[in-house]
């Protein structure tokens, strides 16, 4: 992708946003911009970079499947989660 493309993608994408990152397969928010590069984080503590063009806006049902992870590693952190 050239300069011109990734440039307009990024004004879309804001530090706090749940995207879907294509290249991974699974949302994730986003932490940090690093040129054409977003850095994206999970609950879980997973970080890691992406360029921007491989990512999109999360939809409803991705924002509730992040939660949903936030939750369960919370529960496990607590140790309160059942088996």
């Amino acid at each position: 992708m050239n300069g011109a493309k990734w440039t307009d993608v990024l004004p879309r994408l804001a530090v706090g946003m749940v995207v879907y990152d294509r290249h991974y397969d699974m949302p994730a928010m986003i932490a940090d911009f690093d040129g054409p590069m977003v850095c994206l984080t999970r609950p879980t503590g997973l970080e890691w970079r992406s360029h921007c063009a491989s990512v999109r806006p999360a939809t409803q049902y991705e924002r509730r499947q992040l939660r949903a992870i936030a939750q369960l590693h919370a529960q496990r952190q607590r140790g309160t989660a059942t088996s």
